[in-house]
């Protein structure tokens, strides 16, 4: 399992089909993204995971293998046995990131690691819990050195294009995505499980435009497995982008949606215990992941 305490996750999020169109690319449209994978082999506080890192390196080389428009120079790979994924490398990426994404570019992020819960500081979790993500050099007695969901949701906020995905592979990760902000203010997208205090929970990744993926339910843990090599849902992520697989409609371009589901349908055939989400804003336009390169 992807988990700290019985945490394990891979992360993206339940599908609502609607029209398909595609974001218009511009002649200077830049694809920027952050790929991270930790197996917490240098942490002995917090217990090892064995294929994170394998499933970053893998959708690191699939989307400059398969895609024409990501590039090595706008991808950024953090690998925690590389000492790159610590909370301040991860914090520094997400910033860069930020800065660099102009009005017409894409944004990808992929986290593959530890997901966990923590307690709510703020009061805007009905269930006293934020949801976070664990990087390399985190103390589990110590929330602070965690990154949560409100933290992720105050770094997106400030993104400038509201093109692009999320994708977490992690335990708990379905609670990463269960509000987001319309034009009517904050309203309640997705309510799932029971906490041990009785009352409902409700993440709170408050991203206004980015559709979100999670390998899980926001009360399930994710699963990794060795005859596949990889954490169960990110497989189905890089087979459905091998050879554009995921492509139902057979037009040379994988959306979000078309990659969720395919991922999401055998994930769950695979492992009827876990259920991978999605989520996206009201007024979500489904966008690409990748196309194919002219032969």
């Amino acid at each position: 399992m992807k988990a700290y305490s019985t945490l394990l996750w891979i992360a993206l999020f339940p599908l609502m089909l609607t029209g398909c169109s595609f974001f218009p690319l511009q002649h200077d449209t830049s694809f920027y993204g952050l790929i991270i994978g930790i197996n917490y082999q240098t942490n002995t506080n917090v217990g090892d995971l064995a294929y994170c890192e394998d499933d970053a390196n893998a959708i690191y080389n699939a989307l400059l293998r398969e895609d024409i428009d990501w590039k090595a120079g706008e991808l950024t790979l953090l690998i925690g046995s590389s000492n790159t994924a610590n909370k301040s490398d991860i914090i520094s990426a997400l910033n860069t990131m930020m800065g660099q994404a102009q009005e017409n570019d894409y944004i990808l992020l992929y986290y593959s690691g530890h997901g966990s819960i923590i307690p709510d500081l703020n009061g805007d979790e009905t269930d006293d819990f934020d949801e976070a993500i664990l990087p390399e050099d985190t103390l589990p007695a110590d929330p602070s050195t965690y990154i949560s969901d409100d933290e992720l949701g105050t770094i997106f906020s400030q993104c400038r294009t509201s093109k692009g995905v999320l994708i977490f592979d992690s335990c708990f990760s379905g609670g990463l995505i269960n509000k987001s902000l319309s034009a009517n203010g904050l309203r309640s997208k997705y309510i799932e499980g029971i906490s041990p205090k009785g009352t409902v929970q409700s993440g709170d990744l408050d991203v206004i435009s980015f559709p979100v993926m999670t390998a899980s339910g926001q009360n399930e843990d994710s699963w990794e497995d060795p005859g596949l090599g990889h954490g169960v849902f990110t497989y189905y992520i890089l087979d459905g982008l091998d050879k554009l697989n995921a492509d139902s409609n057979n037009d040379d371009v994988i959306s979000v949606r078309e990659l969720f589901k395919y991922a999401e349908i055998h994930t769950e055939f695979y492992i009827q215990i876990q259920h991978p989400k999605m989520r996206f804003p009201m007024d979500f336009l489904d966008i690409l992941v990748t196309r194919k390169k002219p032969s």
